[in-house]
């Protein structure tokens, strides 16, 4: 079909130029200027004690390392060695 062929192609296209791998970590570093921003005002904000400011900020931020993480691997196992 045409339009298979031309994803196809359109696909490899992306691929060949790792287009994919530099928009997911930039998507990546995005959410985490967002949280870095987040986490800011609300300790900036918050009326409660540090280290339940910290605790908090913890369990939000926490979970999202670990995408960190993966994201970081995936870009650089995916990459080609020169």
């Amino acid at each position: 079909s045409v339009m298979i062929s031309t994803l196809t192609r359109v696909w490899d296209w992306i691929d060949k130029r790792d287009i994919d791998k530099h928009l997911l970590s930039m998507a990546v570093f995005y959410g985490t200027a967002k949280q870095v921003t987040w986490a800011m005002a609300f300790a900036a904000a918050s009326p409660r004690p540090g280290l339940e400011v910290a605790a908090i900020i913890a369990a939000v931020t926490g979970p999202y390392a670990a995408l960190q993480a993966a994201a970081l691997k995936f870009y650089f196992e995916s990459r080609p060695t020169r």
